[in-house]
């Protein structure tokens, strides 16, 4: 028999049980375990989309008996099996599709997320937001989907005692990321400005006497996660990693009112004092390798003299100590120097 009309059968008998009790508040415990029953049944047939109907009912029972704890353990294996299931439909089977499942998930996290609000339970709300997000991005490049539930997890760890601030940091990182991506560069200057702020005002890093802090940052392209070749103490990797993408943005950007915090950066890697420590005391660079540092020195130095070859020749070397954000705007300097060169050329002509 055809697995969606033994689906249809069963969820009816199900209901219809539900439907037949005359107790006010009738044992929901065995529709429960039926639909669990029923869900595995259906996961196991790889059917995941309709066990996904299943436990959204399991759900609903938990909720009229306010089981909250296992209202949402339900909600995200629904919103699991509804992700498989698109992952399936979509990704490997390269099926075109109206992303129903996808929908879905979304639909059902957003029901997890309301549901742990309601319980004034913060942190696990901000979890579900990342999650989502983080499923957004790495499964299915919804970059500006996934801008409002980074930025929803941020507001919903504000002001909260117990939230681990490098925890807050990597989720402003990877919403920063996200707005390079999405060609809001502006916004993403303003947000890797706010986190190095925020990392030295709040002196959550112990800095380093020498210089070889910072070796390489890479980013898992599977995972999204940031990934050190060096063991650093504290955030000091995530101040070198934000101030690098935040002289990167200036440089790119070239803003016509300089705050003052962009003209302390741009003249700190323009700066011959900052190699002696005795004279110079520019945080971020006190965490960074000393190489990485002199090549970094030296492509803001070629941009201030419109020296294209030898941006270029740096971009080549930077290149492996830099992640893909970093890597990206690296590529986009270059291009527009580049492309202002040629532009020259054209009209001299």
């Amino acid at each position: 028999m055809d697995v969606n009309i033994d689906y249809n059968l069963a969820f009816k008998s199900i209901s219809d049980k539900l439907k037949k009790r005359f107790l006010r508040k009738p044992n929901v415990s065995d529709a429960i375990d039926e639909y669990t029953t029923l869900s595995k049944q259906l996961e196991a047939d790889e059917c995941f989309s309709l066990s996904a109907s299943c436990l959204q009912q399991v759900a609903k029972s938990y909720h009229s008996v306010g089981n909250a704890i296992s209202e949402s353990a339900a909600l995200q294996s629904a919103a699991k099996n509804y992700l498989q299931s698109e992952i399936i439909t979509t990704i490997e089977s390269n099926n075109v599709n109206f992303n129903e499942d996808l929908v879905s998930t979304i639909s059902v996290y957003e029901e997890a997320i309301r549901l742990h609000c309601d319980q004034n339970d913060r942190h696990l709300s901000a979890k579900l937001c990342l999650e989502l997000a983080d499923i957004l991005v790495a499964k299915f490049e919804k970059y500006f989907e996934a801008l409002a539930y980074y930025e929803r997890a941020i507001v919903l760890l504000v002001n909260t005692d117990s939230t681990n601030p490098i925890y807050a940091i990597l989720i402003q990182l990877k919403l920063a990321a996200l707005r390079v991506f999405t060609c809001d560069y502006t916004g993403a200057l303003n947000l890797y400005s706010e986190i190095t702020n925020s990392i030295s005002s709040y002196c959550i890093i112990n800095p380093p006497n020498n210089r070889t802090m910072y070796s390489r940052i890479n980013k898992n392209e599977s995972s999204n996660q940031i990934i050190t070749t060096s063991k650093p103490i504290g955030s000091a990797h995530l101040l070198v990693e934000a101030d690098i993408l935040k002289l990167l943005l200036i440089l790119y950007l070239k803003p016509t009112k300089m705050k003052p915090d962009y003209t302390i950066s741009l003249e700190a890697y323009s700066s011959f004092q900052a190699l002696s420590t005795q004279n110079f005391n520019y945080l971020p660079i006190t965490c960074m390798n000393r190489d990485v540092f002199i090549l970094l020195q030296s492509f803001v130095l070629a941009c201030q003299s419109n020296d294209l070859k030898q941006m270029c020749s740096l971009q080549t070397e930077l290149w492996p100590h830099f992640n893909d954000v970093q890597n990206y705007l690296l590529n986009m300097i270059t291009d527009q120097f580049f492309n202002s060169s040629y532009t020259d050329d054209l009209l001299s002509q």
